[in-house]
């Protein structure tokens, strides 16, 4: 199971840095006169960065030792599945709205 949460930490960081992607791009955005898609630039990396500290909770607890290493597996991967439809919701609205600001 330390494996699968190695995995799971290594794929953790990759939605960070991902996250801090999306931070550049909301900058380069809104300095080239694009405010509607900076604003969703911001909304999706705010997401991204929201998801990943909360599975890095249990992935950190079980590393160290202080819960079991299935148990932070267990809680990252139900904690994924909660959150997910609640995510894929916020991003569809976020991306609506884009679609709604962006001129024509």
């Amino acid at each position: 199971m330390r494996s699968v949460l190695l995995v799971l930490l290594v794929l953790d960081c990759v939605q960070i840095a991902v996250a801090l992607v999306a931070v550049g791009r909301s900058r380069r955005s809104h300095r080239a006169g694009a405010p509607s898609h900076a604003r969703y630039s911001l909304e999706h990396a705010i997401l991204l960065l929201g998801g990943a500290l909360v599975l890095l909770v249990p992935i950190v607890l079980g590393l160290t030792g202080v819960i079991a290493d299935s148990t932070a597996v267990y809680a990252a991967l139900a904690l994924e599945l909660a959150v997910f439809p609640v995510a894929r919701t916020l991003l569809r609205r976020s991306e609506a709205a884009h679609l709604a600001r962006r001129p024509a």
